[in-house]
């Protein structure tokens, strides 16, 4: 095995990690906010509070990528994630595992922006085509993680779901500890010399706006489908975390059928039918409530939709401004969408559904969003 494949064979391996990780946190923030006595519309808290430390740790790794060693990023990163979670399965008290939330909200971070970046920088030929492979590894662990938090319910041990986790996170510091690989190298001339604030912000705000949206519809819709199908649709808990796994699944089928549709169409048009597939799924759910069948079909054509949208915003992101302190500031600004959309749904829905209405609505700004990107190409080229 080479270089190459070694280092992303490891990142691989780290988006399984990360995918388990964010989304054993649906089923489990019901249990969360029983042990500390919290309503349940506060379970969101425990997600913004995660994305809050995942939102630092991708400002953070962005800007060391152009300067360090991947390696130490990678291995930090996994460590975080670990201890966090580890920390979290003995946390007494709310603040604490308030604390660890941010905690492995750091080492998410890393995990997400750097192996992003990484494969990117080792893919330059067809990177939307390797991004959106990479992230069919989120999208498995992202299936895996309500399972693994259904297993821990079943033996009524919310933690198990913790500690199996982050053992597997600390892991994988052993492969990264021997993957290597330099700074990324930057031409001479204006690449070196200019700032991100001498780029035009106009060219940047429809991505940062459309990975905002994205993130947090993404989290929100699938943090909060447990809540909704146990809630309105009146499931059991197994019911509701087949539906989770279904929603990650189909994220995960998204992407892969991303990866052979960009063979032939532009990654601007896939993001048009992606949003417009998200919207369609989602209003099934308020449309039809109450119905096993509907919510599970719902869950997995939404996942579906959001399959493809992050790997292939970050692509055209990097082929119109390739840096990484750039991808990491626009990245960074976006994923706080995990923590106010989440939360914002987690309101609505007061404790009697998952207020999906939001993730409807949110749908139809990410098809104008992604029209807007359509129409940015000539604009945004002149700064790269």
């Amino acid at each position: 095995m080479n270089r190459k494949q070694f280092i992303t064979l490891a990142c691989y391996a780290a988006f399984i990690a990360i995918g388990v990780c964010v989304t054993i946190f649906g089923p489990a923030k019901d249990i969360l906010t029983q042990r500390f006595g919290l309503p349940l519309k506060d379970g969101g808290n425990f997600i913004s509070l995660h994305y809050i430390g995942a939102v630092i740790g991708i400002v953070v790794t962005g800007s060391l990528l152009d300067k360090v060693n991947a390696r130490y990023l990678l291995v930090g990163g996994t460590l975080l994630m670990g201890i966090g979670l580890l920390v979290l399965t003995q946390a007494q008290s709310l603040w604490l595992a308030y604390a660890s939330m941010v905690v492995i909200g750091l080492g998410y971070g890393a995990l997400d922006i750097c192996p992003n970046l990484v494969v990117a920088s080792l893919n330059t030929e067809r990177a939307s085509i390797a991004l959106n492979i990479l992230n069919i590894m989120w999208g498995i662990g992202a299936a895996l993680g309500p399972q693994v938090a259904n297993f821990a319910l079943s033996q009524q041990n919310i933690n198990i779901a913790f500690l199996l986790t982050g053992t597997f996170s600390l892991a994988l510091a052993i492969p990264f500890a021997f993957a290597s690989l330099e700074p990324r190298h930057r031409t001479q001339g204006t690449e070196d010399s200019t700032a991100i604030g001498a780029i035009s912000m106009w060219s940047l705000i429809p991505f940062v706006l459309l990975i905002f949206v994205y993130v947090g519809a993404e989290n929100g819709f699938g943090q909060w489908l447990f809540t909704e199908v146990t809630n309105v649709t009146r499931s059991t808990d197994s019911v509701a975390t087949l539906a989770t796994s279904l929603f990650w699944g189909g994220l995960t089928v998204g992407r892969v059928v991303a990866s052979l549709l960009l063979r032939r169409i532009s990654d601007e048009t896939l993001l048009m039918g992606t949003t417009l597939l998200i919207a369609i799924s989602a209003a099934l759910l308020i449309v039809l409530p109450g119905v096993e069948s509907i919510a599970l079909i719902s869950a997995f054509l939404v996942g579906i939709g959001c399959g493809p949208i992050f790997p292939t915003s970050l692509a055209i992101l990097n082929r119109r401004f390739p840096r990484g302190t750039i991808t990491g500031t626009v990245v960074a600004f976006g994923t706080t969408g995990g923590i106010v959309i989440p939360w914002v749904q987690g309101q609505v829905g007061a404790d009697h559904s998952g207020g999906m209405i939001v993730t409807v609505i949110l749908g139809f700004v990410l098809l104008a969003l992604a029209w807007l990107v359509q129409r940015k190409p000539s604009t945004a080229a002149q700064y790269a």
